[in-house]
């Protein structure tokens, strides 16, 4: 049967012809520069050896091509590629005139080899021969050795060789099935293809099937067009946007040297309003201690005058002078100088929160306009679906400094971090590339409507702390913990220290201070309760990185996990006493036991994109709140995702999460107002609140007994909000 090659078929066009004749061939493959041995061929349409790729594979659903680091991905976890039929045949006929090659199938390469498989493409020797006539694995494998080869007419060529079925090994390929798209034998044709499909003789359609594959080529090469114009326009893009950035770089630093100008000049203003105030306060005590002294000086000569006066003058004289004496002295007891009136008590008077706040509101924000998702697309392949892959997004930006600006324009959702949003890209049909390429062009996809909902009104019953370095005040409160007897323990963090205080905000006492040492603190940013012994367990940020444990009466016990953790940020004890901490940035959850040995460890990053809290129900369960993901993710203790509570529309930025008393999972966040969003385990919504007043960016949450939730505020301040825990119906 005469089976017509690319070359030989009708095309419409020249480009549409092989770029090479297959005796031109490489015949050694590119990763272990040796003879073709199984020629494979990837996704990419680049040629290896079967045991390279073997050799190279190092995950088993995917392969990534060494030429071109394409991935190819194996959904049967097996290197079940298409074979390189150009290369086998230019193999074969190297070797018919010389019969001369080395044998493929097995690693003496040093035999001869005396035939050929069929099947598995390999050129062996006779130890090779005698393998594939007794052994099972081989079992209905076609071997020819090169003298049956050789009987074959003088101007065989390998395009002409009857190809067998690879289901029946035996069976000669003489239909195909237009329903598959594939050739078939006879008994393919009457078993698998038989109901409902349409097989046809394989030389009545095998022109018309390379025609059409000629005409795929053609369309994949206009594509490659439009992908080019595509491409220049990102190039047209990144230089715009590599140009804004620059400005906005050059905006906020002119900026800051003008903030820097202002506050040179209000600093001088006020050290010379200082200077001004100082001089006037020194001129007037200095006036009032030179009339103090010229009063003591006349105080010792009126008594020397007395002296000289009752020596040298007799009665009647020093009467005659007596009246004069006691009006000067009667003026020196009348002069007192009144002190409270002298004494100046003047002082500097700063607030760090509005500076910090006025700051915020005036020195300008980042604005993005418009938006674009520079989507993937690709023909599915009917072996292995391709997966969407992330794109960042590309955003145009323009910097404006502004005079005011509301607080929940300027905050961030969580700690000040640039969102790089990663959403998932979807393939955009052939027939819509058009509709694509606009959208890119221009540059405005339009954002779709999330889910919205509907929330009852809470205000806070309890408020207390203030800025600064004395009991009760603070400078940075991250983290926030309850204990049995419901007082709140509070991590400030500037201050180097913990502070503890009652449900009504009542201050008791606090420990720590700044060091390194058994029994000081280095910025604490989180706490956690040991429920059975009542111990607090803190956690520190860089530099330490580390668990410190206390007692319940601030008493030191023990530190660990500085040589572990990298970003602590949530933390949880479970009823075991198991210490559950997650690591933003590395995405990672670590299990520690009390006295710090590593239960357990698992990577998170295909799940999370930044968590910041955590808890653990009695089901060994753990709940990480996402800030960005908008959401709660769920494992289990050996690291397995189980679940999602809440989504986009429902919990924005979610700033941490608990359970209650009654086993609800209790979501907050700051997104617009403070939120708090109830669920059963399994995700069911229960009730959603939201605050009366707005708050400034938050730190983080813990609940009390008595459905009430504790809010740590960046205001340097400590709310306390109950909120109802009965079903709320109609809340979407």
């Amino acid at each position: 049967m005469s089976s017509p090659t690319l070359s030989q078929s009708g095309s419409t066009s020249s480009d549409c012809e092989l770029l090479y004749e297959p005796t031109v061939l490489c015949t050694k493959c590119p990763s272990c520069l040796e003879m073709y041995i199984m020629p494979k061929v990837l996704d990419c349409f680049h040629t290896f050896c079967l045991p390279c790729l073997e050799k190279s594979q190092d995950d088993p659903s995917k392969i990534i091509c060494s030429e071109c680091s394409f991935v190819t991905h194996l959904p049967h976890g097996t290197l079940d590629l298409a074979t390189d039929y150009a290369i086998s045949n230019v193999l074969e006929s190297s070797v018919l005139p010389r019969c001369s090659a080395h044998c493929t199938g097995c690693k003496n390469t040093d035999k001869v080899a005396v035939a050929k498989c069929y099947n598995c493409a390999n050129l062996l020797c006779a130890n090779c021969v005698m393998a594939h006539q007794f052994m099972h694995c081989f079992e209905g494998h076609k071997v020819l050795n090169f003298n049956e080869i050789h009987q074959l007419p003088d101007d065989y060529s390998p395009s002409e060789r009857c190809v067998t079925c690879p289901k029946h090994p035996f069976k000669v390929l003489q239909s195909f099935c237009m329903t598959c798209n594939i050739p078939v034998c006879n008994d393919c044709a009457m078993s698998e293809h038989n109901s409902g499909h349409d097989c046809q003789l394989l030389l009545g359609v095998v022109d018309n099937q390379i025609e059409k594959l000629h005409q795929l080529q053609t369309k994949v090469k206009s594509r490659s067009k439009d992908l080019e114009t595509i491409s220049d326009k990102l190039k047209d893009i990144d230089f715009q946007l590599c140009s804004q950035y620059q400005k906005i770089q050059n905006d906020i630093s002119t900026t800051y040297n003008y903030f820097r100008t202002v506050l040179d000049e209000r600093k001088q203003e006020l050290l010379q309003e200082l200077e001004d105030t100082f001089s006037s306060k020194i001129m007037v005590l200095n006036k009032t201690d030179s009339k103090i002294q010229q009063t003591i000086s006349q105080i010792s000569h009126g008594c020397q005058f007395i002296k000289k006066l009752t020596k040298y003058a007799n009665a009647s004289e020093i009467l005659l002078i007596k009246c004069f004496i006691e009006q000067q002295f009667q003026r020196i007891l009348e002069y007192y100088p009144n002190l409270h009136c002298q004494e100046f008590d003047f002082e500097f008077l700063s607030n760090f929160s509005a500076i910090r706040a006025g700051v915020q509101n005036t020195f300008g924000s980042i604005h993005q306009t418009g938006d674009f998702d520079a989507t993937d697309w690709n023909v599915e392949s009917t072996r292995c679906p391709r997966r969407p892959y992330k794109t960042p997004d590309s955003k145009q930006f323009s910097c404006h400094s502004q005079q005011y600006n509301s607080p929940e324009k300027v905050y961030e959702k969580w700690n000040g971090a640039l969102d790089i949003s990663n959403e998932e890209s979807v393939y955009p049909s052939p027939n819509n590339l058009s509709e694509f390429k606009t959208k890119l062009i221009n540059s405005s996809f339009s954002t779709s409507s999330k889910p919205q909902i509907r929330r009852q009104k809470m205000i806070y019953h309890c408020k207390f702390g203030e800025f600064g370095t004395l009991d009760g005040q603070f400078t940075e409160p991250s983290g926030v913990a309850v204990n049995a007897q419901n007082d709140i323990v509070i991590a400030d963090t500037n201050n180097h220290r913990i502070q503890i205080f009652d449900k009504d905000g009542r201050f008791k006492f606090q420990f720590g201070e700044c060091g390194k040492r058994d029994g000081q603190l280095l910025y604490p940013n989180r706490v956690a309760i040991v429920k059975s012994s009542g111990d607090i367990v803190v956690t520190e940020r860089s530099p330490t990185h580390q668990v410190q444990i206390y007692n319940q009466y601030g008493q030191f016990i023990r530190k660990f996990g500085s040589c572990v953790l990298q970003h602590p940020r949530g933390i949880a004890v479970d009823v075991k006493g198991r210490i559950v901490i997650v690591e933003c940035k590395v995405m990672r959850v670590i299990i520690f036991d009390q006295f710090g040995t590593v239960i357990n460890k698992f990577g998170c990053s295909q799940h999370l994109e930044f968590p910041n809290g955590v808890v653990v129900n009695d089901k060994e369960e753990i709940f990480i709140s996402d800030n960005r993901a908008h959401c709660v993710k769920v494992f289990n203790y050996a690291g397995i995702f189980l679940r999602q509570v809440g989504g986009e529309g429902i919990t924005n930025y979610p700033i941490g999460v608990g359970i209650n008393s009654n086993g609800a999972i209790v979501i907050a966040d700051n997104h617009n107002n403070f939120n708090v969003t109830i669920f059963t385990q399994s995700g069911q919504l229960i009730n959603a609140l939201e605050s009366k007043v707005k708050h400034a960016q938050c730190f983080d949450v813990a609940l009390l007994n008595g459905n009430s939730i504790i809010l740590a505020s960046k205001d340097y301040r400590i709310y306390i909000y109950r909120y109802s825990n009965y079903r709320q119906h109609s809340a979407l």
